[in-house]
């Protein structure tokens, strides 16, 4: 098995509450997990304010992730990104000083591993300033040699192999000997499949195994999607490389349905079952209402790891799609309403309060797209109308890009299948 398996938080937007992140730490013990790794993008004293000390209620909160984390078996790795709010290298003494001072409020917290974000920054300029990274990262290292792990997780500009390029080469190169460094790879790409092939370049490249961050359920790229979706992205069941880290979705309840079966793959690859291992997440999450939530699950499968992945087998709404491409719409119906009864179903049963609070916009705007299908079938393209755009008035709150201390509020989508199945049927409507 490997040595690290777990999260890393690392997504952009709103990142999980304490009460979240307390839990994931429980599940990760619960599933055999190790490893969970705090890098939120949107942590400002992570990321833009890394100078800056944490308010004393902040760290109290990280303190305890860590004591839970010790008790439970679960490496918790502290990440600081001084890359978006970039460090002054002409400064360098000073700047440095700053970071130390930071990694050493969070040991006197009790955080014992530590990992360095320079993901998504000017990869140009970073080629400039290689051998201040460089530097950097020897200096790290020198300095948490007295800490309890001395090993440093790395994220580097060029942590995928599109983005390789000489430069990256370059770059990859003046870490490989380093000791106690890790470093971590997405892959052939940002958000893709698991690749042994990518994993051998990776070594090739860098002269270590890979860690993998890999962007699956993470819906930063689609914050107006989730995704329920059975896990079959990978290409080989031998695992070459150090570490697997998934970087999840903002909703941190349902994440565990993914996260659950990354474990049972990790656990025993060559005896992974996909849809066994799917059901048996979906009943972890929510016993009362797995059968109603298998239904339903299908209609959220779409993000770039299974739009990439091919010959997947678990295809999105597949027996809606099939019965609607050769006619069939009396099962075609019979299947929207199967759907329809899983939803009313869940709705009346479920007892995960946290997993309902992520999915219930979702869950809605799908009923309502369910509904306007039914009745585009049946020719009601006025009523059809009026819930099609109930759908899509369904609505949840995020991040302002352009902001980030801001929200507002994005229309949800659901199905890319029924949407289609909609705007197919309405044309046939004289509008």
């Amino acid at each position: 098995m490997l040595e690290k398996r777990g999260v890393i938080e690392g997504f952009y937007g709103i990142p999980w509450s304490f009460e979240e992140r307390m839990s994931m730490i429980e599940f990760l013990s619960a599933i055999g997990m190790n490893q969970y790794v705090y890098a939120p993008k949107d942590d400002p004293y992570h990321n833009i304010k890394w100078r800056e000390a944490y308010p004393d209620d902040k760290l109290a909160e990280i303190s305890k992730l860590e004591s839970l984390s010790e008790k439970k078996g679960i490496d918790f790795v502290w990440a600081i990104h001084p890359g978006q709010n970039l460090i002054d290298f002409n400064f360098y003494e000073e700047e440095m000083a700053r970071l130390f001072a930071k990694y050493d409020s969070l040991h006197e917290a009790g955080v014992k591993s530590f990992a360095l974000c320079m993901d998504d920054i000017d990869r140009d300029l970073a080629y400039e300033q290689r051998y201040e990274h460089l530097r950097m990262v020897k200096d790290i290292l020198k300095h948490i040699e007295s800490f309890e792990n001395k090993n440093l997780l790395f994220v580097h500009p060029w942590y995928n192999g599109a983005w390789t390029d000489e430069k990256g080469e370059e770059y990859h190169k003046i870490f490989r000997d380093l000791d106690n460094l890790s470093i971590m790879w997405t892959g052939s790409h940002v958000v893709v499949p698991l690749s042994r092939s990518s994993n051998d370049s990776f070594m090739k490249l860098s002269g270590k195994k890979a860690n993998i961050w890999f962007n699956w359920p993470v819906n930063d790229y689609l914050r107006d999607q989730i995704f329920m979706e059975v896990f079959e992205f990978y290409d080989s069941t031998d695992l070459n490389c150090e570490s697997i880290l998934s970087n999840p979705m903002n909703q941190a309840e349902l994440s565990k349905l993914e996260i659950y079966q990354i474990g049972d793959f990790i656990k025993d690859p060559e005896g992974y079952e996909p849809r066994q291992s799917f059901k048996k997440a979906l009943s972890y999450l929510d016993k009362a209402v797995c059968h109603e939530l298998f239904i339903i699950a299908d209609s959220f499968f779409g993000s770039g790891v299974y739009d990439k992945f091919e010959g997947k087998k678990y295809l999105e709404d597949a027996q809606i799609n099939e019965a609607y491409k050769k006619g069939d719409f009396e099962k075609l119906k019979a299947l929207l309403d199967r759907k329809l009864a899983a939803i009313d179903s869940y709705y009346k049963n479920y007892t995960n309060q946290s997993l309902f609070r992520e999915v219930d916009c979702f869950f809605t705007a799908l009923s309502y797209l369910l509904k306007a299908v039914r009745l585009a079938i049946d020719e009601d393209f006025l009523v059809a109308r009026e819930f099609y755009d109930k759908s899509l008035a369904c609505k949840i709150s995020v991040l302002k890009e352009s902001s980030p201390d801001s929200y507002e509020q994005i229309g949800v989508k659901t199905s890319r299948v029924l949407e289609g199945i909609y705007e197919a049927l309405s044309q046939k409507h004289p509008s």
